[in-house]
């Protein structure tokens, strides 16, 4: 399709609010001035008229009636002999009758492209005047000034609601369907309105274009960049701080790129300072207040080790083609999550090292260091690959893709966090040793005693004396199994009710000209159906001209999920059937017959906008006849669906009736609406989620028994997934989440992070000889205070975007929070 039918017109539309009435002289004259700012933007040379959509203009005489350029050669005598002299009065007399009364007796079975002779005809077509598409109320009269401002309301409500054929275009117009918030007296007339919305039309063929050729980072499509320019200047104008009763919203080809652009350049000042913040943390865990104690290098050198993670992953999966998207912008998070989880495992098993080993040199305390941070961070950091690999398998591009630059970014984490960080470590180990400044490490202090207050682990003291001790106290366990319980009933409760849901304008962030736009777009102009196309391909049309309406009538009787009906091949027939004296359906044309009829159509007034439906062999021309046919096209439109109940199964029953219709061998009928993407994710996310999910709870278990080598505490550490999961799933709902793309790659990350945390307390606990309650207390006060320091460190790189307009971001927040990570680890104990 998009070979084949390019996008090669991009709207641009504004919405013009009024606080009461927008139906009134002084609002209907802002608006004409900023439709003449906006012909007046010049940007890079291009002007609204060298790029805008040029359509014929049919104008009119003096009283009404049909007219087109005069060739400089033609006499008005001349002109007159090929329409003849009562042409002009017949318009003039029938033209602008209103339809309620009926078609007009002249124009009853008329068709120029069938009465005239076709050279005359062509000839006509030829010297038609074009006009720029700008689309707006104000047309009725023909953007004059001075007009506009003398009218009062009573002369614009009666000019709105009674002409139907533009003044400017010559065509038929509805110019009601441009108000929004209407009101209506008694007799169903418009007396008032909120909104008027106009729109331009930007012709953008890339193959045409002169001067640099970029991609819109919005869109995907190729178009010029004096384009995207002017399209810059014209969001600029609309967006300006103006003075008066109207507010305006807008939209633009460009508006897509601007706002992801804007976007992500605000959240990340937002993660600069949530890493200062992290940063600041981590060094305060990792070392002590005294000059030589204080670990400043050491942790730029740990958050550094992720950051070198992430450049693994990114190049390695850019080097292979695998897609990034804006899902992909949490990956630094997880890494950090895990990798800086790495690095205090291995800080603390370091700190908590026997008297036994005091007497051994360094490399062999690190050594025993690693002998047991060493099983860990690998126990967690397969168990989160083998979660990612699992995932990767999905149907799903944007899970898929998220899931391989995690898998690679954490192997890569894991191998930098096992050898560089702890490179460093034991070079910062040496430089403690040897009295040096943990700044400027050419300074050496002689004789160097640390303060006492220095000294003191507070917060190793907390975990050792409130969590260590007051944790397996009988009534704490109560309420510890209370609480769990509680958290249970709600997650599940939460479960029951979460919908799946997804709408793309929620990656728009909220506080963005875009959101605002389709927000005032959704609320006076909404929606009523998703339009769709069917091609057909590779067969003979007129051999199969039968089927064709075979299947528009099968398309036709589905009222209740097709809203109407839009094929080049309806108002074929009534032409063919009407001027040519065919029988269709029914009746086999021969090739020469179809190829002539439909070149006469598709130049029709009433078939030429059925023009662009077509992909020939050949270019189409007024006099000759249509070359062959590669590929024809027709519109559909959907009627309006309450969610993916409705919407699914619509989308499958029409997939069906295609793939029934009977084109012979090798023919090619494929439906395609630009809604699928959302329905057919629809369709498949929720059993894709839950197949993820099980699979790698699968995988987990596995990968923990086969390292743990405990087949009662890998149960423990599954079970304490699966109720996480409940909880975080369940929260969900009343976080106001649905079941989309987003939470379905933020559940799958959760189930590492879990597994991360937990397998750290699974396998400290293994490790300490005595009773399970003896060997619970060892675990909280060894390994939790490392498991709490590295998911509450992410927690505060992450807080500041708590509020974030990006879906993404706050999505990720709100699915994994640290503080749902804390109730696992003080659960997993007391199971213990």
């Amino acid at each position: 399709m998009r070979n084949n039918f390019p996008n090669n017109v991009r709207p641009q539309f504004a919405i013009f609010e009024a606080q009461e009435n927008i139906m009134t002289s002084e609002n209907l004259i802002q608006i004409l001035d900023v439709i003449e700012e906006i012909k007046s933007i010049k940007a890079d040379g291009t002007e609204w008229s060298n790029i805008c959509l040029k359509i014929p203009v049919v104008t009119f005489g003096q009283g009404g009636g049909l007219r087109r350029r005069r060739a400089a050669n033609e006499s008005e005598s001349e002109w007159d002999d090929i329409f003849g002299s009562d042409f002009d009065d017949a318009f003039e007399e029938d033209l602008f009758k209103k339809k309620d009364f009926g078609e007009p007796s002249f124009l009853k079975n008329f068709d120029p492209s069938v009465h005239f002779d076709r050279a005359t005809y062509c000839s006509f077509l030829s010297g038609m005047q074009e006009a720029c598409w700008l689309s707006s109320p104000l047309e009725i009269w023909n953007y004059e000034r001075e007009k506009i401002g003398n009218l009062d309301l009573d002369e614009i409500s009666t000019a709105l609601n009674e002409t139907d054929v533009s003044p400017v275009f010559g065509i038929p117009r509805d110019y009601l369907k441009m108000l929004g918030g209407v009101q209506m007296d008694q007799n169903g007339t418009v007396i008032s309105a909120k909104t008027i919305l106009v729109t331009w039309l930007v012709k953008s063929d890339p193959s045409k274009a002169r001067g640099e050729i970029t991609n819109d980072a919005g869109t995907g499509d190729s178009v010029a960049k004096n384009i995207l320019n002017w399209e810059a200047e014209f969001v600029n104008i609309l967006n300006k701080n103006r003075n008066g009763s109207i507010t305006i919203y807008t939209f633009s080809g460009r508006s897509f790129g601007d706002v992801s652009g804007t976007a992500i350049k605000n959240d990340a000042k937002k993660l600069s300072i949530g890493f200062i913040i992290m940063f600041i943390y981590v060094q305060l865990m990792l070392g002590r207040f005294n000059l030589v104690e204080q670990r400043a290098v050491l942790s730029l050198i740990g958050i550094g080790s992720v950051g070198m993670g992430c450049v693994v992953a990114y190049g390695i999966c850019s080097a292979f083609g695998i897609p990034y998207g804006p899902v992909h912008n949490i990956l630094p998070f997880l890494m950090l999550g895990i990798g800086i989880d790495d690095m205090f495992v291995i800080a603390q098993c370091w700190a908590t090292l026997g008297p036994e080993v005091s007497t051994l040199s360094l490399p062999e305390k690190m050594g025993h260091t690693l002998k047991h941070a060493g099983v860990s961070i690998t126990i967690t950091s397969l168990t989160d690959f083998t979660a990612f690999a699992i995932g990767a398998t999905t149907v799903l591009p944007s899970l898929r893709s998220f899931c391989i630059y995690a898998a690679v970014g954490i192997l890569a984490t894991y191998v930098l966090q096992a050898t560089f960080f702890t490179a460093w470590f034991s070079l910062d180990l040496r430089r403690m040793l040897d009295s040096r400044d943990g700044f400027l490490f050419c300074i050496k202090y002689k004789n160097y005693k640390p303060n006492n207050c220095s000294q003191k682990d507070l917060f190793k003291s907390a975990f050792e004396a409130i969590l260590g001790s007051f944790l397996f106290k009988t009534p704490v366990k109560v309420i510890v199994l209370v609480c769990t319980a509680t958290l249970l009933i709600f997650g599940s409760w939460g479960l029951s009710m979460l919908r799946q849901e997804f709408d793309p304008i929620w990656f728009l962030p909220q506080s963005t000209y875009l959101f605002k736009y389709f927000d005032k777009s959704k609320k006076f102009y909404p929606s009523d159906g998703e339009p769709g196309t069917i091609f057909l391909s590779n067969f003979n049309h007129y051999d199969h001209l039968n089927s064709i309406a075979d299947m528009i009538d099968r398309l036709e009787e589905q009222k209740d999920i097709i809203k109407e009906v839009d094929a080049w091949y309806t108002p074929f027939q009534k032409y063919s059937n009407t001027h040519f004296n065919t029988s269709l359906p029914g009746e086999k044309l021969s090739e020469d017959r179809f190829h002539d009829i439909l070149g006469r159509f598709l130049f029709s007034p009433t078939g030429s906008k059925y023009r662009m439906k077509f992909i020939f062999n050949g270019t189409p021309r007024c006099l000759l006849d249509a070359p062959p046919v590669k590929i024809s096209s027709f519109d559909f439109k959907f009627r309006k669906f309450k969610g993916s109940v409705e919407h699914v199964p619509a989308m499958n029953r029409l997939k069906k009736i295609i793939s029934q219709a009977e084109f012979g061998d090798g023919a090619v009928v494929k439906v395609w609406a630009r809604a699928f993407a959302g329905w057919e994710t629809d369709e498949v996310i929720a059993e894709e989620l839950l197949r993820n999910i099980s699979w790698a709870m699968i995988c987990v278990f596995f990968t923990t028994l086969l390292l743990i080598v405990d087949i009662k505490a890998c149960l423990l550490v599954l079970f304490c997934v699966v109720l996480t999961l409940i909880d975080v799933s369940g929260m969900m709902h009343f976080w106001g989440l649905t079941v989309d793309t987003v939470s379905c790659i933020d559940l799958v990350l959760a189930i590492g992070l879990c597994v991360d945390y937990a397998a750290h307390i699974a396998h400290s606990f293994m490790t300490f000889p005595g009773s399970r309650e003896e060997r619970a207390i060892k675990t909280v006060k060894q390994i939790g205070p490392a498991v709490f320091n590295g998911g509450f460190s992410t927690f505060l790189a992450f807080i500041l975007l708590a509020d974030s307009d990006s879906h993404v971001f706050s999505t990720y927040f709100k699915v994994t929070t640290p503080l749902l990570k804390l109730y696992v680890h003080i659960k997993l104990a007391e199971f213990f």
